[in-house]
This record gives C-alpha cells, structure tokens and sequence, in this order.
C-alpha cells in the first residue's frame, strides 16, 4: 500500500510518498481502508519534530474515516458483522508512536470501531474527529461544563472551538465566543460574539452583559496572551473557576500570565491533551449528533507539494478551512 512516511524528524521535506506492506492483523483489530484522513497541526508538530515523544520511522496522521474490509475477533476468526461498515476515529498514540492515518489502509481495535454517521461523507467525517475528540475532552473531562455555566470560548471559529461551543450548549452553558473579526463569519446563534477589536474587547463585553467576576469556564482554544489575560479577568473569584488551555501561538511555547489576577480568583488551570483517553474513550466521544463543516479542502495524498502546503498552513493557522488527506 501506499503512505505518507518520515525517516526522521525536523522538516517537513522529510516527509515523501512510500510503498509499505499493509498492517498484519492480531486477533481483536480490524483492517479499515481509508477514505480522507484529517490533517492536524500535531501532524505537522510530529514530522517537525515539535513534539519530542514521536518515534521514527513513522507514518503521520491521526484523523480517519474509510471502510472495514477485515476484522479479527478475540481468538483470531474472521470477523464479519463489521466487513463493510463505514467508521471514523482519531487520537490515542496513532501518529506519534504508532503508524497513522496518511495511508491508504490503517488497522484500528474492534472495541474501538465506531459507525461514522450516515449524515457525514467522509471527507467531513475526517475533517472533524480529532476537533470533536480535543472538544469532548476539554468540556467534560477537564472542564466538567454544566447547566448554567458562563462559558468563554477563545478561538470560537476554529475546529476545536467550535465543537466546543456545541458541546457546551448541549451542557446548557451560555457561551462567549471570541472572533479575530466578524466581518466574514456568522457565528452559530448560541454563541454571543466578541469581536478582538481592542486588549479589552472581552472584559468589556462581558461587563456589557453584567457577568463581570461570573465567567465559570475559560475555554482557550488559540493561545494568545492578550486575549488569554483579558478573559481572565472577568472569572469568578469564588474558587470554582476553571480554565482549560491547549494551545500557544508562540515558538517557544510560552507567554506571560497575569498571576495577580490568577491567583486572588483562586482558579484552577489544566491542559488539555488529545491522547489522555484509551480507544475505548475516544469511541464514545464519537458519538452523537454532529454539525458537519461548512466546506472541507481535499488533498490528493500522492501530491507531495500540496501535503506540505496543508500542513505548513495548518501550523500557521493561515485558513478557517479544514483539510483532509485523500488517498
């Protein structure tokens, strides 16, 4: 079969186009043929050799939706109730110390096969199960959004937040969400909007809606300092306070944090890392109604230039359209 592999990490000229066996099954995995496969910017981190437990040789990619064409069950028997089955998944150590979805075939664990709903094509269906996978964890497992939470969300528009304001209106949160600028986005109507037009934008709306000191839940989904400090100033400071990180736009993968202010709201800050759950977890995170993206960007696995394109784009955060990988 044919796959994306990198020998070694630090560019992504490392990456080429390779001729592999397919992966030999053990009892309890199932063979999937990939359809699309989501390009993320932990894809381009792994080949760049940003994230520092990636081991080579490797195949990126940790998105997928295809098709079951051999299964295995528990003693080593053909496994037919999923031949045929349209799936999708991501996450776990696929595309970091296990090979990914940049491939023309991927073997995944039967207890993890999740049906891809029949709502989604596949190039969508790819384009959104690592986002949902990162949004999932970030309202539930870290945040724990409930009914009646003041939500802020920075970073609304993209991938991850924007599954993770559906997820808190399904919670029954009320959700603020922040946008570089609004004059070529609809924000969802559960969200109230708040444009970055000044340092205050944020404190400033929010004290417009009279919630100064009662933001329950920072979401930051973009990782900027500006927009980072100034939505911390409007949380609570009665010790419930929570705020979720998972990104930062700087190189060195730092900004400063107004602890002043951190420390006399008494919050609680966590970081949100997309391989905390096993297969099984993820498979419920994958569950559910899903609103698909408005446009998807197809890229052809076999045109090296426009892969490297994608992913440097992803990196850099340069498009509001997510890209799948097409074999």
């Amino acid at each position: 079969m044919q796959a994306l592999r990198f020998e070694k990490t630090g560019s992504l000229d490392n990456l080429s186009l390779a001729n592999i066996s397919k992966p030999p099954l053990a009892p309890g995995e199932a063979l999937v043929q990939v359809r699309a496969a989501g390009i993320n910017g932990s894809d381009a981190a792994a080949v760049l050799g940003i994230l520092p437990f990636v081991t080579t040789p490797r195949t990126p990619g940790r998105d997928f939706s295809g098709e079951v064409v051999g299964a295995l069950d528990n003693t080593g028997s053909a496994l037919q109730e999923w031949v045929g089955a349209e799936v999708w998944g991501t996450g776990s150590e696929r595309g970091f110390t296990s090979d990914g979805t940049f491939a023309e075939f991927i073997k995944v664990p039967v207890m993890a096969l999740s049906r891809k709903p029949k709502t989604l094509s596949h190039t969508e269906a790819a384009s959104m199960t690592l986002p949902w996978l990162c949004a999932w964890i970030t309202v539930d497992t870290l945040a724990n959004v409930k009914k009646g939470d003041n939500v802020i969300i920075i970073g609304a528009r993209g991938g991850i937040g924007s599954a993770a304001a559906q997820l808190c209106k399904d919670r029954g949160a009320r959700i603020f969400g922040t946008y570089t600028s609004l004059g070529d986005v609809t924000p969802p109507s559960y969200v109230t909007p708040i444009e970055l037009a000044s340092g205050t934008a944020i404190r400033d709306a929010i004290a417009k809606e009279g919630l100064q000191n009662k933001i329950d839940v920072l979401l930051d989904c973009a990782g900027y300092e500006k927009p980072f400090n100034d939505a911390l100033f409007t949380m609570t400071p009665v010790g419930t306070g929570r705020v979720v990180v998972m990104a930062t736009h700087a190189k060195d993968g730092s900004f400063p944090i107004n602890m002043r202010t951190f420390y006399t709201k008494a919050l609680t800050m966590k970081g949100m890392l997309s391989s905390i759950l096993n297969s099984v977890e993820i498979k419920e995170s994958t569950g559910g109604v899903f609103q698909g993206p408005k446009a998807v960007k197809t890229v052809d696995m076999r045109d090296m230039d426009a892969v490297r394109a994608a992913l440097q784009e992803i990196l850099t955060r340069a498009a509001h359209v997510r890209s799948v990988i097409v074999p």
